[in-house]
């Protein structure tokens, strides 16, 4: 069996990565990744800084297409 992320925590990931775009400014350090984590992200998803960080960097595209490449597809012609 292929190891791989369930496209439900791809889809969460997804989620945390849009909240971090919208509330992170660079230079700002009330803006900054940790405090955005700990005052949006946390409230939302509990979960470890070190995990958030690998979130961040987590390439959900390429992901979601491995995932695709692993599902099983039947194509029906009439």
């Amino acid at each position: 069996m292929v190891k791989g992320k369930n496209i439900n925590v791809l889809k969460r990931i997804a989620i945390v990565q849009s909240i971090v775009n919208e509330k992170y400014e660079v230079g700002n350090q009330s803006k900054s990744k940790r405090q955005v984590w700990r005052h949006h992200v946390n409230a939302v998803y509990p979960m470890g800084e070190r995990t958030f960080y690998r979130y961040i960097n987590t390439d959900v595209e390429r992901e979601m297409a491995e995932i695709d490449k692993r599902q099983l597809k039947i194509e029906f012609s009439i």
